[in-house]
């Protein structure tokens, strides 16, 4: 298991050091984690698979789509109930509660940050 900022293991400030527009920090430490056991040896990029649900989710379908990760690092990933869509999350049933964590997509943080991680991004116009 990688712990990455922005999970709860090791206190508040773990967790806080990837809200927002500091989120990217945590896709930043999944890549260093594939990108280390493949370079010490433990596996291959071939072998190498991630899975993710929800907020997981995320995490894998930025992997899945951000070049340094993708098929260099990964050869399976399985991104699973996906919060892909950051520019409209909030409208789902439970997603207003998650602005904390990930900042409010009719505001500024859209163009600030939030576009750099949702995997889905929508034309608008």
């Amino acid at each position: 298991q990688a712990n990455i900022r922005g999970g709860g293991e090791y206190g508040p400030q773990w967790h806080q050091a990837a809200l927002k527009e500091k989120r990217n920090k945590s896709y930043e430490d999944f890549e260093a984690v594939a990108a280390d056991l493949i370079r010490r040896g433990v596996t291959s990029a071939p072998r190498l698979g991630c899975q993710g649900g929800s907020n997981g989710g995320l995490l894998t379908g930025n992997m899945l789509t951000r070049p340094s990760a993708g098929s260099t690092l990964f050869g399976a990933i399985v991104c699973q109930v996906p919060l892909l869509d950051m520019r409209r999350f909030h409208k789902l049933l439970a997603g207003a509660s998650w602005m904390g964590e990930y900042g409010d997509p009719d505001t500024g943080d859209w163009s600030a940050f939030l576009q750099n991680y949702s995997r889905v991004v929508l034309e608008e116009g």
